[in-house]
This record gives structure tokens, sequence and C-alpha cells, in this order.
């Protein structure tokens, strides 16, 4: 039976390739479903808003999918150098081991019981027999590591293949994931595009008008809260909204924050539903350039965006208007905000 290390290499090579050859979009393409038809322009705004929301909350689960497929993969490749560590161990004390039994084996002579009687030296085989017994006590001493060293190489490898098929299936998922939240733009999309202009106006700025900022909105900011304002005011009407990425030309809603705030010298989840738990907690009315404010759909937090003063927002809104500035009164209702500087 071949060892298992070698499954667990071939296995994690594989699930490397994938890494690589960005296999998430490598699965095929559902068949798009027939877009909703709606009776009414006010019917087809409401289930337009729902496919766009569904589609948001769809992407929110493949970004903590992503982080979770990272975090695995760390984990494996920590885990592979510790197997390769371990292995060396045990070869190490295989070969001491080796390296007794043969010495034992070149140096073998009569039976003790013989030399006992037949020794014309007693004092001289006493001194050859506590050696040899020392020989064995050590050979028994490396036997006894060397099988302990074996038996903890053999756990780490099962564990190394239980990482391995937790990844395939994270890989998995995260294709499924990407799938649905595909298909839900794309019924958007039909949805859209079967208003009248009118209507189709009057739903993009609904979430309020894209505009502009200055730096004079956020004045009297921390430096890096500048800084990362800046970042993505760089980015608007620059980049795309893609699922699960953060910059530096994609990015989903949290993706976007993380990288910002990245550029600051903090650290973010890749998730809107994880980063409302960090920093601490302000009202609406309280808003400070740089806070985190958070949309919810079905009672999930789906969608982030920053604040960036005098009223608006900037936020990689979704793939058809990728990174946008818009005022914060008219969009969705806030559920939550967080201050993560100062």
């Amino acid at each position: 039976m071949k060892s298992r290390i070698v499954v667990a290499t071939a296995a994690f090579a594989v699930v490397a390739a994938l890494f690589a050859s960005s296999s998430l979009t490598a699965s095929a393409a559902p068949t798009p479903q027939p877009a909703p038809k709606p009776t009414t322009a006010a019917e087809a705004k409401s289930q337009l808003k729902a496919l766009e929301a569904e589609a948001a909350d769809i992407g929110e689960q493949y970004s903590t999918a992503s982080d979770a497929l990272d975090e695995g993969k760390q984990r494996l490749q920590v885990l592979m150098a510790d197997i390769g560590i371990q292995q060396k161990k045990v070869d190490q004390l295989s070969a001491a081991a080796q390296t007794i039994a043969l010495a034992q084996f070149r140096n073998r002579e009569f039976d003790t019981t013989v030399q006992i009687f037949t020794s014309s030296d007693p004092d001289n085989l006493l001194d050859r027999l506590s050696t040899a017994s020392r020989v064995d006590e050590t050979m028994n001493k490396t036997l006894s590591e060397q099988q302990a060293a074996q038996a903890n190489l053999q756990e780490m490898k099962r564990t190394a293949e239980a990482e391995v098929a937790a990844l395939a299936a994270q890989e998995k998922q995260l294709s499924e994931l990407k799938d649905k939240a595909d298909e839900k733009v794309r019924q958007a999309d039909a949805l859209y595009d079967s208003l009248s202009d009118t209507d189709r106006q009057e739903i993009d700025n609904e979430d309020g008008d894209p505009g502009t900022a200055d730096p004079g909105d956020y004045a009297n900011a921390d430096a890096r809260i500048k800084k990362a304002i800046a970042y993505v005011l760089s980015k608007v009407g620059k980049s795309r909204y893609v699922w699960g990425a953060a910059g530096p030309s994609s990015f989903d809603c949290s993706g976007l924050m993380l990288a910002a705030y990245r550029l600051a010298g903090i650290s973010l989840p890749h998730s809107s539903a994880a980063q409302a738990g960090r920093g601490r907690s302000v009202s609406k009315s309280n808003l400070q350039p740089g806070d985190l404010v958070f949309f919810a759909h079905g009672g999930r937090i789906y969608h982030v965006a920053m604040y960036i003063g005098k009223g608006k927002i900037v936020h990689a809104r979704q793939p058809r208007y990728g990174i946008q500035v818009n005022t914060l009164s008219s969009y969705s209702p806030v559920v939550s905000a967080r201050r993560i500087l100062g």
C-alpha cells in the first residue's frame, strides 16, 4: 500500500493547482432561468430589489466560504511542512536503530554463559557485558522513540488527508455559490433590461444618486481614516464588482472595506457579517468619516459601505454599478454601524 503522505501530497498539489488556475469559474454555468414576469412596474422594481439582495446574500456566503478555504489551505501548508520535519525525525531514529543493530550483529560472540565459564579475564568480561547492556538499553530507547515518532507521523498524515478532503468540499461549495449568485444577477439584469428607461432611471436613483466626494467631506478625520477613504474613492468608477474579490481592480462590498483598512494598517475579515462585529457600535446619528455601515436582507447582514461624511457613502454597490458614491439617506435602511478606528 502506498504511503498516505504520498496521497496527501498529491491531493494537495491538485488543490494548489485548482487555486492557481482559478477553478472557481471552471464549472459549467447553469442554464439561465426565465426572468420573473411582473405585472406592474412597481412589482418589477420590488422583484429586482429582492433578486439583487439575494445575490448579495449569496455573495456574503461566498466570502465567508472563501475565507475558510484560504485558512484551510494555510493550515495544510503548515501541516505538510510539519510532516516533512517529522518524517526526517523518523528516518533519523530508524537509521540510528539500524546502526546499533548492525554493530551488535558484527560484534556478536558466544553465549554469555559460555563466556563466563571460559573467560581468562573476568573483569574485562564484566566490562564488556556492562557495555553490551548499555547498548541494549540505547537500542530499546531508540526503538521506543522511533515507534512513538512513527505513530505521530501517521496521525499527522491522517489529519492532512482529512484537510485535503475538506478543501475539496469547500472548493466545490465556492463554485456552487458563485453559480447561484451569477444566476441571480442574470435574472436581475434580464428584469432590469425589460423595464422602461424611466423605470430604470428611477431604480438607479432610488439607492442614492451617484455622486462625488471631496477632501472637505472628511477633512478632520484621523490620518489613517483619510488614507482608507482616499483608497475607496480612488476605485469609484474604475473598479468592477466581483464576488469574493478584494482588489486591486475588482472588489465585492466587504473586500473593498478590507482593502481600504488594510492600507491603514487594520486587518478585517472578508465578510460583511464578520466586519459588523469589529470596532465599536455607533448610532446612525453619530456617524463619522470612516465608519462602516451595514445593511440586511431577511434578517442577515449582506452589505457594507463606508461613510465618508456629508451624508455620503462609498461602496462596491453591485455588479451592475461597480464602485459608487451614494447618499446614505436614500439607500437601504442601515441596520448597524461600527467605528473601526477611534
